[in-house]
């Protein structure tokens, strides 16, 4: 299973309206459950901390997402950026969310995301962070 980072800024951020559904999720990783982020997530998150000129904060964030045990971050290929060109052609994604989707088709299937945009993509399944089996 792939995490998104809507799941991952809404667990680190008590004020986002998700915070109490990522909270589920994550306290689940104490009871081993595994899953997967793309790389991509790291970038996207360099960028919007960037962006709204808060890179002083991105260390201690990257830090802390570093010492949650049991997610691992999966590398970008060739292939899954040939596949995320067409997640955007043909399903309107944005730049990352194809990066998300992308990745998380090239492992099982599944991603963990609050964000409806990823259930138009065909062999692709959504769960929220708090209904993950």
């Amino acid at each position: 299973m792939l995490i998104e980072n809507d799941v991952i800024f809404a667990y680190m951020n008590e004020l986002d309206p998700n915070h109490g559904k990522a909270e589920i999720l994550f306290s689940r990783f104490h009871k081993k459950l595994n899953v997967e982020a793309s790389s991509a997530c790291l970038l996207e998150m360099e960028l919007i901390f960037k962006s709204e000129d808060r890179e002083d904060e991105l260390l201690g964030s990257v830090m802390a997402l570093k010492g949650i045990k049991n997610i691992k971050f999966l590398p970008i290929t060739p292939e899954m950026v040939i596949s995320s060109i067409a997640l955007r052609r043909n399903y309107n994604l944005t730049f990352f969310d194809s990066h998300h989707a992308a990745t998380a088709l090239s492992q099982d299937r599944i991603i963990i995301s609050t964000d409806a945009a990823y259930d138009v993509v065909p062999n692709l399944t959504r769960y929220e962070p708090d209904e993950v089996p």
